[in-house]
């Protein structure tokens, strides 16, 4: 039996780390959370204001849906149309142009940024002027 071993404590474990998840794990995981979170809020504020037995009576099919079973296949359309734009935005980050990969960018960029000190140099300029203006009169 085990020295270190104590009733009632769970055994010592060797310096354990726990497992860093992978770039795609973690956008998985972002993705079912963030859409199931934001398919419970649409399906609280939906069915808050629409009752789904009402709902079965618009169905072209001709099928009685009960409420229970309107809640979720609501539910369930919006985790999926949710999960679907979560996707886009992490793909549409993924796939962002860095400044290094566009020719030119980076000199674009800073002369824009230039651009910008000079005309907040210039309105700082006319307002103090402006306000030396009417304190001399």
């Amino acid at each position: 039996m085990n020295e270190s071993y104590q009733p009632g404590h769970p055994p010592e474990r060797q310096h354990e780390l726990p497992r860093i998840w992978r770039r795609r794990q973690r956008d998985i995981a972002y993705v079912i959370w963030i859409s199931f979170l934001t398919a419970a809020a649409a399906t609280m504020v939906f069915f808050a204001t629409i009752d789904p037995e009402i709902l079965s009576g618009y169905n072209t099919l001709g099928w009685h849906i009960s409420r229970q079973t309107g809640y979720a296949v609501g539910f369930f359309g919006f985790w999926l149309l949710t999960s679907i734009t979560s996707i886009l935005s992490i793909f549409f980050v993924r796939t962002e142009h860095r400044p290094e990969d566009v020719p030119g960018l980076r000199a674009r960029m800073r002369a824009t940024r230039e651009r910008r000190r000079e005309r907040r140099a210039r309105r700082r300029a006319e307002k103090s002027s402006a306000a030396d203006g009417e304190s001399d009169q």
